[in-house]
């Protein structure tokens, strides 16, 4: 476990991202590498600021059907949800690029409790 985590710090250095810890403080802003990743992945569905009027794909109430914490948020992200328009994009992301997402994302939800998954 030490290994899998000190790996995904390095990937994010690497990549320019914040690691995942630090891109879950809401105090610390995202890095432009995860700014334009939302941009051109995730922004056409879920608007510039997670707001969707759609209430599936709106980022920024506290409805998180599939889990709210980041490691669910960062499942979704990877392995998209069957029968749905969210598609899987573990194959075109890394995993640092997919936490750094993720982190992002849950950001937009200003009611959140870190650490509690919300259903």
């Amino acid at each position: 476990m030490r290994y899998r985590l000190s790996l995904v710090f390095l990937l994010c250095a690497s990549a320019g991202l914040a690691p995942v810890a630090a891109a879950a403080d809401p105090a610390r802003k995202p890095s432009a590498a995860t700014l334009d990743l939302y941009k051109t992945k995730c922004q056409s569905c879920h608007m510039p600021d997670g707001n969707a009027p759609l209430e599936p794909m709106n980022l920024a109430d506290d409805k998180w059907k599939h889990g709210g914490s980041q490691r669910e948020v960062a499942r979704v992200i990877a392995e998209g949800v069957p029968q749905s328009a969210m598609l899987p994009f573990k194959a075109q992301l890394s995993p640092a690029q997919v936490a750094a997402l993720a982190a992002y994302v849950r950001s937009f939800d200003k009611t959140q409790n870190p650490g509690k998954s919300k259903k």
